[in-house]
């Protein structure tokens, strides 16, 4: 198995974990049945350390990549690379917000105050936007298509859990 497949394998893979786990969080705060929400909790919580895990493994596989040879300073700090600098930074970017949104809720939520780590939390939507133009702009079998599909159909999924959840809480004025 080539680094190339390594390092494809696991971006999807930590893609995949990560969008399960902003859907699983959207649906917990619906209209689910109260028998399913520890489920989805469950699903949330464990799926977005997964991804996590995978996301290391991506990078570590970078690293050690050789075709390309990014520095360690490029794969550190958004935007310094020279090879498709724009999708890595995206990257980059999704990362530390996924890590941030992982370590405030699981490591630091005891010491936080509610509203912080509702923001941080809320910072899981973007980091998935980023990881999504990070994987369609820099992924060399985009065009394929059953990534293609495959990124597509995470995209609706995203989007329409968030429009269902969003029409949930929306409130109706009543006008004179």
């Amino acid at each position: 198995m080539t680094i190339w497949l390594l390092i494809r394998v696991t971006g999807f893979l930590a893609y995949f974990y990560f969008t399960w786990a902003v859907v699983a969080g959207l649906l917990r705060k619906s209209k689910v049945p109260q028998k399913r929400k520890n489920l989805l909790f469950h699903m949330h919580t464990n799926v977005g350390w997964y991804g996590l895990f995978t996301l290391i493994a991506h990078f570590l596989f970078v690293v050690a990549d050789t075709y390309i040879d990014y520095s360690l300073l490029a794969l550190l700090i958004p935007f310094t690379g020279d090879a498709m600098n724009v999708y890595l930074g995206l990257g980059i970017i999704a990362s530390y917000l996924f890590v941030a949104v992982l370590c405030t809720s699981d490591v630091w939520l005891t010491k936080m105050n509610r509203t912080v780590w509702k923001w941080v939390h809320f910072m899981s939507l973007p980091a998935w936007l980023l990881a999504l133009l990070h994987g369609l702009g820099i992924g060399t079998d985009t065009s394929r298509p059953l990534i293609s599909l495959f990124y597509a159909s995470s995209a609706l999924l995203v989007i329409a859990t968030l429009s269902y959840r969003m029409k949930k809480h929306a409130t109706v004025v009543k006008v004179n």
